[in-house]
């Protein structure tokens, strides 16, 4: 008997898990480099992550641009070259002595590489899955939790043994190594003479009454209640992810002890993208992020009310993993609303709510802290904004295109 070829679709999510990898490289990161930047070039906390929000707004167009890129050209190249930019941003970065150098390597080289992996890698593997496609998606999302429990212990071990310096270095040679994988990215089956996993996708999808521009389909009531969704969601998360490992640090954990706090949300992260990617086949998707955004609320109730890195460890499985709940959820949508033809676009569009809740979130958080001495309101606003999205989630609905 012939053995069964693998279908390269699943090498495709292998790629870009590699390359979401890398997007969350640049976020779980920061966390740990914070104190370190702030140290060196006398700034208050607010202003470090200042240098966040800069590198989210060049994000948010950095997004666009790649998924516009990535619906007309070919993703190894887009990708690769992309990627670039970043590695060269983080060793520039290492370089970097004065504040100004600081913003322009950190919050504009790396904002504008970011922006050629996520985007692009879930774009390219929707089109290789007809069916198991919430799954595949959350398989190639998880490569951002990955990252988080690799890069957040490894950052802070390196840090504590050498120098900031060192450490961005190191993270550019990751981020290069990691990079590699762009080359076995394809942009659709067809190129392969192949047919997307679980068979053609449907005639519909090739109707262009179901393939919706991308300024039509941002003016619908769907796209806007998703939009605010991760929106709100993104807040929260940034929020923490900002402010947890501090938050540690200001209650006696040590360098390495701290560093394990925020990695639990990474680990729940990657277990809630793959339950409710599984889930996603057999229950209503509304349903699913109406749970995920209110146990992402509800679970810093956990970090409000104990002290230990029990505590934080169990806070941060459970956020993580309704953050994770709900990541996989959103392509998909998009995908069944919108159709595939501009997916690239749309999802790029779309991915700006991120860069939104950077810009808010964590300069709002470190000025409340800065401001009150108190990490509580940053927290509370988390809470807040969870409970909103929550409620918001059984309010979508499939827009009909006239």
């Amino acid at each position: 008997m012939k053995k069964k070829k693998l279908f390269y679709g699943w090498i495709i999510v292998f790629a870009a898990i590699a390359l979401v990898f890398l997007d969350g490289l640049l976020l779980y990161s920061f966390g740990v480099l914070l104190p370190s930047i702030q140290e060196k070039f006398e700034m208050t906390k607010a202003s470090v992550n200042s240098i966040f929000a800069i590198r989210c707004i060049v994000f948010a167009f950095s997004m666009i641009v790649f998924g516009k890129l990535i619906d007309k050209h070919r993703p190894e190249k887009v990708i690769f070259f992309g990627g670039l930019i970043t590695v060269f941003g983080l060793l520039l970065t290492a370089y970097s002595d004065t504040k100004l150098s600081l913003f322009l390597n950190y919050g504009i080289l790396t904002g504008i590489g970011d922006g050629a992996f996520y985007v692009p890698a879930v774009a390219v593997v929707q089109r290789w899955f007809n069916k198991r496609r919430d799954f595949a998606v959350g398989l190639v999302t998880a490569g951002v939790p990955i990252s988080g429990l690799i890069i957040n212990p490894l950052s802070a071990w390196i840090l504590s043994v050498s120098t900031l310096e060192i450490t961005l270095i190191s993270l550019a040679g990751i981020t290069f190594i990691c990079l590699l994988p762009a080359f076995l990215m394809k942009q659709d089956p067809k190129e392969m003479n192949l047919e997307p996993y679980g068979g053609p996708f449907p005639k519909s999808d090739n109707d262009e009454s179901n393939n919706w521009k991308t300024n039509q389909a941002t003016k619908t009531p769907a796209f806007i209640i998703l939009y605010t969704l991760l929106f709100l969601g993104m807040l929260s998360f940034l929020i923490v992810v900002t402010l947890q490992f501090d938050y540690a640090i200001n209650n006696n954990l040590n360098l390495i002890a701290s560093s394990i706090a925020p990695a639990s949300i990474a680990a729940g992260s990657f277990c809630g993208r793959l339950v409710t990617g599984y889930l996603a086949d057999f229950i209503n998707r509304n349903k699913i992020l109406f749970s995920v955004f209110l146990g992402q609320g509800l679970s810093v109730l956990i970090l409000l009310n104990g002290n230990s890195l029990l505590h934080y460890t169990l806070f941060g499985f459970c956020f993580g993993f309704s953050y994770g709940g709900w990541i996989p959820i959103f392509p998909s949508l998009l995908k069944d609303f919108f159709g595939k033809k501009h997916v690239g676009q749309i999802f790029g569009v779309f991915g700006t709510g991120f860069s939104i809740s950077a810009i808010i979130g964590p300069p709002l958080a470190g000025f409340l802290v800065d401001k009150f001495n108190t990490y509580n309101y940053g927290f509370y606003i988390c809470i807040i904004a969870c409970l909103i999205a929550a409620g918001l989630a059984l309010l979508i609905k499939k827009p009909i295109k006239d």
